[in-house]
């Protein structure tokens, strides 16, 4: 059987807000399958975004940080690499290589002035040893 693409694990990030520590995700557990399409869903201010941003390695440290869980990512030579904890540089030779996000503020995520599949293709050709046919 093959491993899950992305396998969430107990999830916990934290904030510290002034003498407080705040949960914006509390034990978050899933899995997706190779060819299956998860959705996030919930009211405003439940965590999704955060949740989003923690698989990414994108929680700002401090005043985030992700005090429990796991976050288990089968990269596409079949490693399974646990990103948290992973250093600033480990992390970003696995963001637009392995994973991505498209951020959900459109006005700050993709550019109107380009396509979609341009945008998208350009990541791609950052990660991978291939080039743009003309």
């Amino acid at each position: 059987m093959q491993n899950p693409i992305l396998e969430i694990k107990n999830l916990v990030t934290s904030f510290q807000v002034s003498n407080k520590i705040i949960k914006a995700v509390d034990d978050v557990s899933f899995t997706l399958n190779k060819n299956e399409i998860i959705g996030i869903v919930g009211e405003s201010g439940s965590g999704k975004s955060v949740t989003s941003l923690s698989i990414m390695g994108l929680i700002p440290n401090p005043p985030g940080k992700i005090t429990e869980g796991e976050i288990l990512l089968t990269k596409s030579n079949d490693e399974v690499v646990n990103t948290v904890g992973l250093h600033k540089n480990e992390l970003q030779k696995i963001r637009g290589k392995e994973v991505s996000m498209i951020f959900q503020e459109p006005m700050t995520s993709l550019n109107p002035v380009f396509t979609c599949g341009n945008q998208v293709t350009e990541t791609i050709l950052l990660h991978k040893n291939i080039s743009k046919k003309k």
